[in-house]
């Protein structure tokens, strides 16, 4: 029954019932049966060709039912343990990162006030204007609306051909993202190797319509800027209610494709984690829905150009609460949490702090000796990162601020809060999948 084989078959516990977590141990990259691992494994039980036995990763000290798992088949193990699709969740991966590249994009055109250069929409979008009378052509429409008459009126041609642009590349970069994303998930669903990770198919549709539905809420975004305002000393800009859904969508998206990405590259959760594990989950929760909805209000921020009032910190205009703090012409009165500046910057800065608090709150009880002997080796990278993004963004939210919006920062606080989203985010799956 006993004998020396080369390959091992080995029983992951973080899938069949790990208790509680050790900080020393062997940690195993390879799933059941797909890997032959370098490990000497004397007296194991030989059981359907390959040596049977219980290795325990950071994270596991004892198994429920360690007995039965060693001297039964290992053909329950084997169904247990999902194969983990590099091709898949690297895919995935990709189209998240051209996501950010284009979220990125987007604050630029909003920063340069781009975003309204381009007056009309085409599905299939449309090439750069070739000729010096396509070009007037597209300035031409252009000076029928708002945006040119109060703020750009003058504007020559070269000066709009580069705002236009900027605005078709963010336009063209989406179209770009359909395509990478909807040929390989067709090559993928018609060959079944998505199939691999059950349930991943709906969310890769689900992840499509999303993806679709993003442009038809980014024209209906721009459309509410090319309309007429009543008020004449109004700058003409966006409903920073519609630039928000067009900001939450993409964040959304950019989230269900890390998420789905991460989890084809580790498919396998972690059963019966431990009570630190499970604290920490909880807590990082909290931190992702801080961070969430501080990113949600500086939508706001940008939709009302709040960034460009009260440039001195910490205060405002030299006071603690600033004077505009409510506007009662405004009604109903709710919207001055909305629409009214100093009330959008005074509620942007105060959710920063707080998610600062609790964010670096987060990273301070992972990094207790109680709690960090606990997690997962993936897990404690990710918290320390989790702190580096932290402390980048409070540095480039006061300097953007301070230095009054330049394009050039207030594109990478865009990125800053999109990168502690990520880094975010990855801890949570860390705490849930085994790596």
């Amino acid at each position: 029954m006993f004998r020396q084989v080369s390959r091992l078959h080995v029983v992951y516990p973080g899938v069949l019932g790990c208790r509680q977590g050790v900080q020393n141990g062997v940690r195993l990259i390879g799933l059941t049966g797909s890997k032959s691992l370098n490990i000497k494994a004397t007296n194991w039980p030989v059981v359907n060709g390959f040596k049977s036995g219980i290795i325990l990763p950071p994270g596991c000290q004892s198994l429920a039912t360690t007995s039965s798992i060693i001297s039964g088949s290992t053909a329950a193990a084997s169904h247990a343990l999902l194969q983990p699709s590099k091709p898949l969740g690297f895919w995935l991966l990709g189209v998240a990162g051209a996501v950010f590249g284009m979220v990125v994009l987007g604050g630029v055109t909003r920063l340069t006030r781009s975003g309204l250069s381009m007056v009309d929409w085409k599905l299939q979008g449309r090439p750069l204007p070739r000729t010096e009378d396509e070009w007037k052509s597209e300035f031409e429409k252009y000076k029928q609306y708002p945006e040119y008459k109060r703020i750009n009126k003058g504007m020559d041609l070269d000066e709009f051909k580069e705002i236009y642009f900027l605005e078709w590349a963010h336009r063209m970069w989406g179209r770009g993202l359909g395509v990478i994303y909807g040929l390989p998930l067709a090559y993928f669903l018609l060959s079944g190797k998505s199939s691999t990770i059950p349930g991943i198919n709906p969310k890769l549709g689900a992840l499509l319509c999303l993806g679709a539905a993003q442009g038809l809420v980014g024209w209906w975004m721009v459309k509410s800027g090319l309309e007429e305002s009543p008020d004449v000393y109004k700058d003409p800009r966006v409903s920073p209610y519609r630039l928000a859904a067009h900001l939450t969508a993409a964040l959304t998206l950019y989230t269900g494709l890390i998420w789905t990405g991460l989890t084809a590259l580790n498919p396998n959760r972690i059963v019966s984690p431990s009570n630190a594990v499970v604290r920490m989950r909880s807590l990082g929760l909290v931190a992702l829905g801080f961070t969430g909805i501080t990113f949600f209000s500086g939508a706001f921020v940008a939709g009302n150009d709040a960034g460009r009032a009260y440039n001195d910190w910490p205060l405002y205009a030299g006071k603690i609460i600033p004077d505009e703090i409510w506007d009662s012409s405004l009604h109903p009165s709710w919207r001055n949490i909305f629409e009214n500046t100093a009330t959008v910057q005074f509620d942007h800065r105060n959710l920063a702090y707080t998610t600062a608090i609790v964010v670096l709150g987060t990273v301070l009880r992972a990094r207790s000796p109680q709690v960090w002997k606990h997690l997962p080796r993936h897990s404690q990278i990710g918290f320390y990162g989790l702190g580096a993004a932290l402390a980048t963004q409070v540095t480039l939210g006061i300097s953007t601020l301070m230095m009054f919006v330049p394009v050039s920062l207030g594109a990478a606080h865009q990125a800053g809060a999109l990168t502690l989203w990520t880094v975010a985010l990855y801890c949570q799956h860390a705490l849930r999948y085994i790596r």
